[in-house]
């Protein structure tokens, strides 16, 4: 705004205050507590699939790092905040070995505030550093490494947030996707002040673009995802400002498709909650507080449990400015091309949150205050002919030269020579 908006882009810090919280199994699977063993080693995960779910906070950041550590000739990043000492480091470490690494960073919004001591550490020490074309905001989370591999995220990098902060991402090596990342990243990095993300994009099935996915809107991606829901819909985001977004998960909620909706209390969203609970969906928020998990992953599942099931997951919010203008990067994956692991372990993670979430309740209306009559002004002296209460500034009678009297508003008057008889403040 966050967001900002608050973005399409506006940020949020809290401090981790669940201590309570016990790593049993059900917490590991649902995102909660660390499990290096879900991440290896490898940047490409296993060889039998192109995606790999990577769930936060659980499985803290030390995959990425490791994947700019293995990194032999190129790394390729385009981030909207960028604030971690660690990954700096690393990114450093990687130049000075020989891979060739490229930073864009957001100015846009808030960005050249966020970004400013990263890009100057980074450029001073042999990371070739960018800011993205102005106008927009490239709030895109995405970073390939050696060309072959391309971490498409929800999560900035800002470190202060990762063990508060529900984010995922999507470790992809499908080399047609890949190609296609790569491309857009070099188009953005050599589109200089005047570049447009919207003329820079190199499409590849399964990627969704914003501000475009080559047939339409990514804004229009999200719509066609929420409509092919047969028996059940699960959505997550940090926000929910678009009406063609709450609209659509509203008919499906409609035509009976069980409609569940989990994100962090505001009311900024309460109209699009109004819409969506009184169609059927059910809405459960965590608070906006220091002790709940902050939600900013961004995921829409359609029918989790079943052959056709899907997921659409990346740095898109559900507002028009992030998905008709931003330079944003999310991924749909179904069952049928490698996305089963992905889609069952973010299906299980939205069950844990959504049981852990409280139900949305209609704000109870403020009443409308009394208002306060306003005082009768105290008896005027003396009244013009037709009756009315003179004010200072006004001409007075020859017959009231030299006379007091009272204005309309109570304040003492004198009628006197004032270049012209007048009434004047006494």
């Amino acid at each position: 705004m966050r967001v900002r908006v608050r973005q399409s882009g506006r940020r949020r810090t809290v401090r981790w205050g669940v201590a309570g919280i016990v790593c049993t199994a059900a917490a590991t699977i649902a995102g909660l507590c660390a499990d290096d063993a879900a991440f290896g080693s490898s940047a490409h995960g296993q060889a039998s699939a192109y995606y790999r779910l990577v769930q936060y906070p659980r499985a803290g950041f030390g995959g990425f790092y490791r994947q700019i550590a293995a990194a032999h000739r190129t790394i390729d990043m385009e981030i909207y905040e960028l604030e971690d000492s660690v990954a700096e480091r690393d990114l450093v470490a990687a130049a000075a070995r020989g891979v060739r690494v490229r930073v864009l960073l957001d100015k846009d919004f808030s960005g050249g505030e966020v970004n400013r001591d990263a890009a100057s550490y980074l450029a001073a020490r042999g990371v070739e550093v960018r800011w993205a074309p102005p106008g927009y905001i490239f709030h895109i989370k995405a970073t390939t490494f050696d060309a072959s591999t391309s971490d498409i995220s929800t999560a900035n990098l800002v470190a202060k947030d990762y063990r508060t902060t529900r984010d995922a991402e999507i470790v992809d090596t499908n080399p047609v996707q890949v190609r296609a990342i790569e491309r857009t990243f070099v188009n953005d990095w050599t589109a200089g002040q005047s570049g447009s993300p919207s003329s820079h994009t190199v499409q590849a099935p399964g990627l969704v673009w914003s501000p475009d996915t080559g047939s339409g809107t990514a804004e229009a991606a999200f719509v066609t995802q929420i409509k092919s829901a047969r028996q059940a819909i699960d959505f997550e985001s940090e926000e929910l400002s678009d009406p063609a977004i709450y609209d659509a998960l509203a008919a499906d909620a409609r035509r009976g498709v069980n409609c569940r909706i989990v994100m962090t209390r505001s009311s900024e969203w309460d109209p699009a909650f109004e819409v969506v609970t009184r169609a059927g969906c059910h809405v459960h928020l965590f608070s906006d507080s220091s002790t709940a998990l902050y939600i900013h992953e961004k995921l829409i599942l359609d029918d989790p449990g079943s052959a056709a099931g899907s997921m659409l997951i990346g740095s898109q919010n559900a507002s028009t400015t992030s998905l008709t203008r931003n330079r944003e990067l999310g991924i749909r994956l179904t069952q049928a091309d490698g996305g089963s692991r992905p889609i069952q372990t973010a299906s299980t993670t939205f069950d844990w949150d959504f049981s852990h979430a409280s139900p949305w309740a209609t704000p109870t209306p403020k009443p409308t205050p009394t208002p306060t009559p306003s005082p009768t002004p105290a008896g005027c002296y003396p009244k013009s002919s037709s009756g009315h209460c003179y004010e200072p500034g006004e001409y007075c009678s020859d017959a009231d030269h030299g006379t007091s009297g009272v204005a309309g508003d109570g304040e003492p008057i004198v009628c006197t020579d004032n270049d012209g008889w007048r009434w004047e403040p006494k």
